[in-house]
């Protein structure tokens, strides 16, 4: 058994060792071809076994590092390695995830659900309301008021309106994600958002309705309108969830639950 960091050279043996599961672990895959294997804040490392096949790598992507193999393995090898990486949390499918403890400073520990949208299961109930997708600072002005209705969103806005439509412009700007929403009367009524989205894949986050909005189906419809954009475009959308009344909205849209994702806080 041998470590060794891996480059796009690598790229073919990657796809072999998700074989079959490559479709449910395509934003995994994205953030590699991406940042081509390669880049400041991107290290990839891999397993080979004594017949030089690949049988498991490590991401460290920013302040995350991601593990993932098809078998249950274990990891004494990335020891040494995660000692010279820079990370706050470690995740990956959860039945893999506890061989690495005694080699770190657990903080917490959470579990959640990842499951991936490869079909959509219902209709739009109200097909007349436009699904519509940000693009002015007066689009993003209305989304920070939407957030600032309940305490979900509050710790992580800026103080100011400001400083939030710039930032939230910044990102869009310099990346693929994208916010799609419902509004009524100049009043953003439900929202959802993609991060780390690529050629093949895109991470599902924000989903939020106005509260006095709620129980109507609105934020269904976003999501619907979200998933139909992404798919048309050769997209699975992926979704991480803990709660458990989202966890049925999203399997009653059509989301396949890949496996529960475990994350390690250091």
């Amino acid at each position: 058994m041998s470590i060794v960091q891996l480059t796009s050279s690598n790229h073919k043996e990657v796809i072999r060792l998700f074989g079959a599961e490559i479709d449910n672990y395509q934003f995994i895959i994205n953030d590699l071809v991406t940042q081509n294997y390669q880049g400041e804040h991107l290290k990839v490392f891999g397993e080979y076994d004594e017949n030089g096949n690949l049988v498991s790598i490590l991401l460290n992507n920013f302040n995350n590092v991601t593990y993932y193999s098809n078998t249950d393995r274990d990891v004494d090898g990335y020891k040494e390695i995660l000692k010279t990486l820079t990370f706050s949390k470690l995740s990956g499918p959860s039945k893999l995830m506890s061989k690495f403890i005694p080699y770190i400073n657990v903080k917490s520990d959470t579990l959640s659900h990842m499951g991936v949208v490869k079909n959509i299961a219902v209709t739009r109930k109200y097909p007349d309301i436009a699904i519509k997708t940000v693009q002015t600072g007066k689009e993003i002005g209305m989304q920070y008021d939407l957030f600032l209705l309940t305490d979900e969103f509050i710790g992580s806005l800026p103080k100011s309106k400001s400083d939030y439509i710039k930032q939230e412009s910044d990102r869009l700007k310099n990346t693929k994600d994208r916010t799609v929403y419902i509004s009524m009367n100049n009043e953003m009524v439900s929202s959802a958002a993609t991060i780390r989205e690529g050629e093949k894949s895109a991470i599902i986050i924000g989903v939020f309705t106005n509260p006095k909005f709620r129980g109507k189906g609105y934020g269904t419809e976003v999501l619907i309108g979200l998933f139909d954009m992404l798919l048309n475009e050769g997209k699975y959308p992926y979704l991480f969830h803990s709660n458990p009344v989202a966890r049925n909205v999203y399997k009653n849209l059509g989301m396949t639950e890949v496996c529960e994702w475990r994350v390690l806080i250091v």
